[in-house]
């Protein structure tokens, strides 16, 4: 089995990195990628305006540095976890991985988005949802 998990940073990815942990009886034998998905420049300024404190404010970020904690869970769980970072819009980022790199299953933490993301940017995990080819678990 290969599973995608959907990671940025935010303590809703590392639910799913933690819920992920503890079911390594379930999982154990699973590929796990890690995807980063750095947005692009118009969702990063969305964050650095404050309108969402939950959008990285940076004009870049350090992927395997922010993904390093979360691979470390992974690993002290007895997964052998792998990084693969990107930029663009997180959703159908994550759809296009998900299709192209033959997953089996794509797992997201579930978004606490402000209003605004919510209403005028849309949420990652409904356009996941939609769109992914493989079956999408949501973890809150």
């Amino acid at each position: 089995m290969k599973i995608l998990v959907a990671i940025d940073g935010r303590p809703t990815s590392r639910h799913a990195v933690e819920w992920l942990a503890r079911q390594h009886a379930l999982f154990g034998a699973a590929a796990l990628t890690c995807l980063f998905i750095e947005p692009p420049p118009p969702l990063r300024a969305v964050g650095a305006l404050g309108a969402d404190p939950g959008m990285p404010a940076s004009l870049g970020v350090d992927a395997p540095a922010v993904a390093a904690p979360l691979l470390q869970i992974l690993r002290e769980a007895g997964y052998q976890p792998t990084l693969d970072a990107r930029a663009g819009e997180p959703g159908p980022e994550i759809v296009q991985a998900a299709g192209d790199g033959g997953y089996d299953l794509v797992v997201l933490g579930a978004s606490e988005g402000g209003l605004l993301r919510r209403t005028v940017l849309g949420s990652v995990g409904r356009t996941v949802l939609a769109a992914s080819p493989v079956p999408v678990l949501i973890v809150r």
